[in-house]
């Protein structure tokens, strides 16, 4: 009798603190995965060094949606994964308001769908450019091991040119998107994470034409910490 009473009581006391947190709720996340039977989604929150598991829910009757409910202080890099699997799951920029996630079970990643973000539309709009460059540079690393193997050492330089010429063009790039988005807290999360060996003087240029309420965001302030170290 007293151990039924327990459960009950941690029952309620579960209902009142899910529905608390769904009244004080500014994020709001739906979501559908075509071909989902049953399995376990996971709602974490992304740091530069690791991730953090907001809430999970188990899904074991087919019915291939979801949802998640959490107050967020700013806009942030959240991914939701099916049963913490690496080739299932899907990173994206969370801000307040409603976010509609839709992807397919066979393809989790190639198939997602996001909207209702504005920072996750412009971190598309951006990576969807300098992943071009990239995939052009994988197949200069590739000529470059083959003209190394058959000793073209004038070849290796050409390539080597061609390659850093590449990765100015993505720093200048991502530079210029990052101060025409200045009002967006992308842009400082472009800098910290999409800029790793971009001169420090091109970053400072990003971070002087914040504004003052992107600079006391998370990644404004990491920007700032990582230029007080290196200028």
């Amino acid at each position: 009798m007293i151990m039924k009473k327990i459960i009950s009581l941690i029952a309620i006391a579960t209902f009142f603190i899910s529905c608390s947190k769904q009244n004080n709720a500014n994020f709001n996340i739906h979501g559908k995965i075509t071909g989902l039977k049953k399995g376990t989604i996971f709602l974490e929150k992304l740091d530069l060094n690791g991730s953090q598991v907001l809430d999970s829910v188990y899904i074991d009757d087919a019915q291939e949606v979801f949802s998640f409910s959490e107050n967020i202080k700013e806009a942030d890099m959240f991914a939701i994964s099916l049963d913490k699997s690496l080739t299932r799951r899907i990173l994206f920029f969370g801000e307040p308001g409603t976010i509609d996630i839709e992807t397919d079970l066979n393809k989790f990643i190639s198939k997602a769908k996001i909207t209702g973000s504005k920072q996750q539309d412009l971190l598309m709009e951006h990576d969807s450019y300098t992943k071009e460059i990239q995939f052009q540079n994988l197949d200069l690393i590739k000529e470059k091991f083959e003209a190394q193997k058959n000793g073209e050492l004038d070849k290796v330089d050409d390539i080597n040119n061609k390659y850093n010429h590449n990765l100015k063009r993505i720093y200048l790039f991502s530079a210029n998107y990052a101060i025409n988005n200045s009002s967006n807290v992308i842009a400082a999360y472009i800098a910290v994470t999409r800029m790793d060996n971009a001169a420090p003087k091109l970053k400072k240029q990003i971070y002087d034409a914040l504004t003052p309420e992107v600079k006391e965001s998370k990644y404004g302030l990491l920007l700032k910490e990582e230029l007080d170290a290196r200028l």
